[in-house]
Order: C-alpha cells, then structure tokens, then sequence
C-alpha cells in the first residue's frame, strides 16, 4: 500500500459512523484510528522511501560544508549550496545523477570570520540558492555580495556578482519571478539587513535596515497568491515581516508568532508557501505552525517537526517536508542522525518521520515531477529518497 492510498484509506475509516454509535463513541473511534494512521503511514513511509546515493555525488561534505538546497521544478534540476567544493552542485533530478559544479572557485568557500576561528557561517558562502525563470541560478556568498551563474549546465564562469554593502555573508534569498525582484537577507552583518535586486540588470533596488539588536534571519519565501515576500525574523520578537515588492524598502506589516528555543536559539527557521498561499514556518520547539498569508492567523501547529532549518513545499504530492537533527536542531551539523518530516499540506497533518543516518541534516527539496527527495549530508554526499515502484 503506498501512502497516498493510506491516506485514502483511513479517510474513509474516521468518516465511516456505525450504527448506534454515541458521539462520544465515534470521537473515541476517530482518535485511535488516527493515531493507528500516524503510525502505520510511519512505516510505509520507512519501507518505501529509502536513500540511496546520487550518481557521482560529491562525498566530501565536512562540518556546516553545505547550506540550503533547491529544485527548480521547470528542468528537473536541483541545487545545492556546496562550501566545501566552493560551488553550486547541481544534479538531475530526473535521474537522480550529479551533473557538475556551477562557478567552482568563484564563491568564498568554506572559511572561518577574522578573527573567529570557530565562527564558519558567516563568513562562508555559498549560502541560500535559488532559480530564476531566466536560467539562471542565484546564491549568497560569503563576503557580502549575491551572485548569479548559468544554472544550465556546469561551468567555472559566474555572470554576475552584485555587492550588497555588506561585510559578511549574504545568506537566504526568494524570488519573484513577476515584477524579477530578489530578496538577499546579510544575516552576518550589524546590524542585519535585506537588499532587494533587479533580475533583469543586477542593480539594486533598496535596502531595509533591521534595528542593532536584532539577531538573525532566517528562510525567506515569495508568495504568488499575494505576491508579496515573507521574511522570518526570529529572536524576542518573534515575526515575519511582509515586504510588498511595489512599495519597497520598508516592511508591509509584520505577523507575530508565539515561539520559544529552536536552531542554534533562532526560534524561528524554515519558510514555505503550500497549497492557496498557504504559509509553513518552524517554530523553535514548538513545532511547524501554519499561517494564514493575509493576516498571520495561526491555522495549526504540528509539534513532530520542530527545529528543522529548512521546510519545502512539494506541489507533486501536497507535502510539505522538514529537514531536521534528531538530536535537536542546534546540534544539526555535527549530531549523527537526522530525519525528513512529512506533513500534508491539505490538511497540516503529520504523515512520518524519515531517518537519516550521518551528521549535517537541514537541507532538503523535492522534485515534483517524480518525488525523489534530495538530503545531503556530511561525508556522505547527496541521498535521494525515492518511491519504490
């Protein structure tokens, strides 16, 4: 059975009353059988999803020796943030093969900050990666500046590095492929700050400083329901702040949200845009929280998939999936297993846990084509969860 049809299936059993059933009986019934769902799909989802290596992977990956990862649904083609090869590495998502590096040498590697021989994050790049509908792939590197590469194929030569003004790494970034505006958050820098670009000519279009004290950014998304972007600003206040790409540089409003711990004490994380504009952010310890796109109303909170760096909306099959340590999140990069939270996205139910074996789990994407789910991890190389047919 595989875990659509499980899905359908208990379905049917929670909307199924027998006869002479009290409410109280059939909300009793509706509970175990829910429960019993959860740990059944856990299972097929186990058996049916199992990694296995990309062809030709890079198993090179040392510690915070990769960052966020993406696929652009148009050419099967997934991308990765690599530190350690100092490159975007980019597969076929179709055949789950590695395919090359992208600007090899042109990012800033792997590397510590002046003076902060521990510090390897925000003086490392590349960092959040994306696509355009240009082919063209743009990441953050580590020195301040976005740059933009052939997504097409592999090669040493990059297009375009534009400086943000900034010092230190450029970290996650979100794209709006109507009006061609890319949102860069320099997560490094004090204070922290956000450069708006124009796609079409690189230059750029405004910054919004954020207040000294404030702490971080994380995961960024553009909606196309509201065509607004959403950034998530953790710390003691935590919100998301919506930035509407034809009134920039200031904040549209913000939505605050109600979190506490979380990745390396940023409560909150990972960002994604599900079904009708839907928002699904990590909210610390708490858990995945859905929000309404419009006002910020918390529409359900998934307490299973707490502390995952990265969430990706997977329109194949109306998923959304959490990368995630198993020993917490702050301990991501070193901890020696890790996990995939499935989540539908239609009804904001938790589906299972994937485990992964290896260090380094907070990346994750999905090809909707044929929902192969690419992990990396460290020393390993890219896994590709697969279905088995």
């Amino acid at each position: 059975m595989s875990v659509a049809s499980a899905l359908a299936f208990f379905s049917q059993l929670t909307g199924v009353v027998s006869e002479g059933e009290t409410k109280s009986e059939s909300s009793m019934r509706v509970t175990a059988t829910s429960i019993l769902a959860v740990l059944i799909l856990a299972a097929i989802s186990a058996q049916t999803l199992r990694p296995t290596l990309v062809k030709g992977s890079p198993t090179n990956y040392g510690l915070n020796g990769f960052d966020i990862s993406w696929v652009d649904n148009a050419n099967q083609k997934y991308y990765l943030a690599d530190r350690t090869n100092n490159a975007i590495d980019v597969v076929d998502a179709a055949t789950d093969t590695f395919l090359g590096f992208i600007g090899k040498g042109q990012y800033t590697g792997s590397k510590p900050c002046p003076n902060r021989p521990k510090d390897l994050r925000h003086c490392s790049g590349p960092n959040g990666v994306t696509t355009d509908d240009l082919g063209h792939v743009w990441a953050g590197d580590g020195a301040g500046n976005v740059i933009e590469a052939d997504a097409t194929k592999p090669g040493s030569t990059i297009l375009r590095k534009i400086p943000t003004g900034g010092k230190f790494r450029v970290d996650e970034v979100a794209y709006d492929p109507v009006d061609h505006v890319l949102m860069a958050s320099s997560d490094g820098d004090s204070p922290v700050f956000l450069t708006f670009i124009d796609t079409t000519d690189g230059h750029v279009l405004g910054h919004y400083m954020y207040p000294k004290e404030q702490d971080g950014l994380e995961q960024p998304a553009w909606n196309r329901e509201t065509g607004w972007f959403y950034q998530n600003v953790p710390g003691a206040k935590n919100r998301i702040d919506v930035f509407d790409p034809h009134h920039l540089p200031n904040p549209a409003m913000s939505f605050p949200v109600d979190c506490k711990g979380g990745l390396l004490d940023l409560t909150l994380s990972g960002l994604a845009v599900g079904p009708g504009g839907k928002l699904m952010t990590v909210c610390g310890t708490v858990g995945g929280k859905s929000l309404n796109p419009r006002t910020g109303r918390v529409l359900k909170t998934i307490p299973q998939v707490g502390d995952a760096d990265e969430v990706w909306f997977d329109p194949g099959s109306n998923r959304y999936f959490f990368a995630h340590s198993l020993h917490g999140a702050a301990e991501a990069a070193t901890a020696g297993a890790g996990a995939i939270g499935i989540v539908n996205a239609a009804t904001d139910q938790f589906i299972a846990d994937i485990p992964i074996e290896g260090a380094g789990v907070h990346s994750v994407a999905v090809n909707a084509a044929n929902q192969h789910i690419f992990v990396p991890v460290n020393g390993k190389g890219i896994l590709v969860l697969a279905p088995q047919k």
